[in-house]
């Protein structure tokens, strides 16, 4: 895998997972389905600056930024993919954040 990578994986439900890597870190979000706002990923031993951000490129060229509190290590993201590969389900060992704000839990 190379610096910046954007993979995604796909459910036979209709849900996806895609991750965004940055050497040493990463930034999930998880879908429930098409169109959903989804679940992304949150660091509970983030201690860093608040305002700091990581970028990411996309696969079309895009830079992307988003809180450094997001990120998890590269080994967390790629163990929460194995994780949805095998299951079809998100990781419980990523901590997530409910974007929609529907209520629902993972």
């Amino acid at each position: 895998m190379g610096q910046h990578q954007e993979v995604w994986l796909y459910g036979a439900g209709g849900n996806s997972i895609c991750a965004l890597i940055n050497g040493s870190v990463g930034w999930l979000i998880y879908l429930r389905y098409n169109g959903d706002i989804g679940f992304c990923s949150r660091n509970p031993d983030y201690t860093g600056d608040p305002d700091a951000e990581i970028g990411y490129i996309l696969a079309n060229g895009q830079q992307d930024w988003y809180p450094a509190s997001w990120a998890v290590s590269r080994q967390q993201v790629l163990d929460a993919l194995d994780y949805f590969r095998a299951n079809e389900k998100p990781s419980p060992n990523i901590t997530w954040y409910n974007d929609s704000g529907d209520g629902s839990c993972i």
